[in-house]
């Protein structure tokens, strides 16, 4: 149970030996040692991470998981060579192409630069013409105000005419229920005194009349 547990220990392969015709000794006879605790096993290898090699060093392969690095490649302390871990010298190649991204550079910088600058002309553009337009529709609303409040004086002055020109009327239909009255008073009055006058001749002609009858039949008898 104590095996299954351990992790499999690495043994470096041995040379066969020849066999030999003498019949085994008692050292062969004994039984193989366990290997070491696992704990003895790391100090014994070095990190993975020191094993691997930087992506950007040409002619060192990552190698396959579970290849055995030989001795003479890292020092006994686990770290690669001082060598082997800053980058290489820059080359002939790479350069000129340094010369052509600070060239770059500038380009995109002033390109910023001009895009910032026409940036803010088409703010002050836009601001412009949106005080414009406000300025245009205040004038505008307050051309319909004045508008407006000279329409309401010609309603009130010509409702102040309406109200002087119907005072006057009332006036003068109050004057005219006056005359008509006194007319009407005058009119009864003198149809009373024409009636009282054309009775009192009637009489007069009746005693005429019967006067000259009595006096027709006398010489008759």
């Amino acid at each position: 149970m104590r095996l299954r547990q351990d992790p499999p220990s690495v043994t470096q392969s041995q040379p066969r030996s020849r066999k030999r015709k003498s019949p085994p000794s008692a050292d062969a006879l004994q039984p193989v040692p366990p290997p070491p605790p696992p704990s003895t096993m790391q100090h014994t290898l070095p990190p993975a991470h020191t094993l691997v090699p930087p992506a950007h060093l040409p002619g060192h392969p990552i190698p396959p998981p579970g290849y055995h690095y030989p001795p003479g490649d890292f020092p006994s302390t686990g770290l690669p060579p001082p060598h082997s871990l800053g980058p290489p010298p820059p080359t002939e190649d790479q350069r000129p192409q340094s010369q052509p991204s600070n060239g770059a550079n500038t380009t995109n910088t002033m390109s910023a630069g001009t895009n910032r600058t026409l940036s803010q002309s088409k703010r002050a553009e836009q601001n412009r013409k949106a005080q414009r337009a406000f300025r245009e529709r205040r004038d505008q609303h307050v051309k319909a105000l004045e508008s407006r409040s000279q329409l309401l004086d010609a309603a009130l002055a010509s409702a102040d005419e309406a109200n002087r020109r119907w005072e006057e009327c009332r006036a003068l239909v109050d004057q005219l229920r006056i005359e008509n009255a006194a007319l009407r008073a005058a009119l009864s009055q003198s149809q009373m005194l024409g009636s009282g006058s054309s009775a009192a001749p009637g009489g007069n002609d009746e005693n005429r009349s019967a006067g000259t009858t009595k006096a027709a039949e006398e010489p008759k008898e």
